[in-house]
């Protein structure tokens, strides 16, 4: 009897088939890797089980990302063990970049059969030589992890401390979040350690958890503990804030967002006390449903009615206005919001008067609009960035570049007769610059000046 051959036509289109993927890289590594990486990974995957060479700029026009990025996320899985990135000149002398992707199968149950071997990508996406690479510590139980020395010092402390905390062995995936958070996300280990001890006093263990408080704090500016125990402080405040609105209107339940953004503008925006805004609760308390919306037009109307003029003060009182005053909360001729909004004046007439200066030497300056566009240019590139330890080094240089730029606009600048900080930003005070705060969150002593100055500069403006 004869023998029949079975066989399946495939066709040329590869988006009409499937492709394989492992499900320890699902389990294991999906959940941490960035979106955009996980991208990458895929894609080249199916290309590579079909054997196709992709074009970089057609892969990057296709997933939406730059040359760059994708060069960033094949550097990203190799320090994560799941591919290997080979570099070689094609004929034409170019290099291009080999990715061989990894069985993590192979890896740990050994040896697998001939059609599960590991596929390989020849792709155009050369990757900066000068990134470094991090040293891959997905095989290594908790032992070698501590002893290892390639693994920085600051890494395996966390390492030990969480274990500490936690009470029990940490995880290989758990190592890889904590790597991930310093490397990749650009978290202080400090302020990661942080985290670990303010989460167990919530008896909050997890490791995601953990991370996203301390992004959170990362992500707020804060860049060591005393910055991150003051944001702590503020929240506390204002949550406590949030209770004694809440319970003067007689609500038993949490906050919502948009109940939070209400109170908010109350407290930042309009400068309210908070015992402005209890007594405006107070007149919310006759009505049958009392509400933020209601409680908001009560406290607005009585803006209205003040015009943000402190009406305790006697009627002649701008006739004669001292900076003791000023000073202080019960005879201020003014209220915080129109301090605040004659500070937001101040501050757009000088930058009007340094837009002017700056019009005046791009007319008068021969190659100082040079200067100006290389300077766009370094912060378009600078903002470009993506957070992380990988970018340090073109953040160095890039800083090194704005630096002498700035150098070669002063040098223009004496040469024509201007003097060196023509176009420096001229503030009335440089303590606080003409915020009315200083860099400690305190209220600056020019204060007693600029109270006076509002004044004035309120009633002309009624007047108008």
């Amino acid at each position: 009897m004869a023998k029949t051959k079975l066989s399946i036509d495939r066709g040329r289109d590869i988006f009409l088939h499937r492709t394989k993927v492992e499900n320890l890289f699902i389990s294991e590594y999906l959940p941490d890797a960035p979106g955009d990486y996980v991208k990458v990974f895929l894609f080249g995957l199916m290309y590579a089980q079909y054997e196709i060479k992709p074009d970089r700029s057609e892969l990057a026009k296709l997933l939406g990302l730059s040359v760059e990025e994708i060069a960033e996320a094949w550097i990203y899985w190799e320090s994560r063990g799941m591919v290997r990135i080979i570099r070689e000149k094609d004929s034409n002398n170019e290099e291009v970049s080999h990715i061989v992707f990894l069985s993590k199968i192979e890896e740990l149950y050994g040896k697998l059969s001939e059609p599960q071997q590991a596929a390989t990508v020849s792709s155009e996406v050369t990757a900066e030589e000068d990134l470094p690479l991090y040293v891959s510590i997905d095989d290594m139980d908790f032992d070698e992890v501590i002893n290892n020395k390639l693994v920085d010092r600051r890494l395996r402390e966390l390492y030990e401390k969480y274990q500490v905390t936690t009470g029990r062995t940490i995880s290989r995936q758990e190592i890889s979040k904590i790597e991930d958070a310093i490397k990749v996300y650009g978290i202080e280990p400090e302020i990661f350690d942080f985290a670990i001890d303010y989460c167990a006093d919530l008896e909050k263990y997890s490791i995601d958890y953990i991370f996203k408080v301390a992004l959170r704090w990362t992500e707020d500016g804060c860049r060591t503990v005393e910055e991150a125990k003051r944001l702590l402080d503020r929240h506390s405040r204002r949550n406590d804030c949030y209770r004694q609105v809440f319970r003067a209107l007689g609500f038993n339940r949490l906050p919502a967002p948009i109940d939070r953004e209400i109170m908010d503008r109350w407290f930042d925006q309009m400068n309210c006390s908070l015992a402005e805004v209890l007594d405006a609760c107070s007149a919310a308390a006759g009505i049958r449903e009392p509400n933020l919306k209601y409680v908001n037009k009560v406290i607005e109307n009585r803006r209205l009615e003040k015009g943000g003029i402190n009406t305790r003060l006697p009627k002649d009182s701008n006739q004669n206005v001292s900076a003791d005053t000023a000073s202080s909360d019960e005879g201020s001729p003014v209220s915080r919001k129109v301090l605040a909004d004659y500070y937001e004046f101040i501050r757009n007439e000088d930058e009007k008067e340094r837009e002017s200066r700056i019009t005046e030497v791009l007319r008068k300056i021969p190659g100082m609009r040079e200067t100006f566009e290389a300077e766009s240019s370094v912060n378009s590139r600078m903002l470009s960035l993506r957070p992380g330890a990988d970018n340090l080094d073109t953040r160095q240089r890039l800083r090194a570049e704005r630096i002498a730029i700035e150098e070669n606009r002063k040098q223009l600048l004496t040469v024509n007769g201007f003097p060196s900080d023509y176009l420096t930003r001229k503030y009335r005070c440089s303590i606080c610059r003409d915020t009315g705060y200083t860099d400690e969150g305190m209220v600056c002593s020019c204060c007693k000046e600029r109270a006076a100055e509002a004044f004035r500069w309120h009633t002309e403006k009624e007047k108008a």
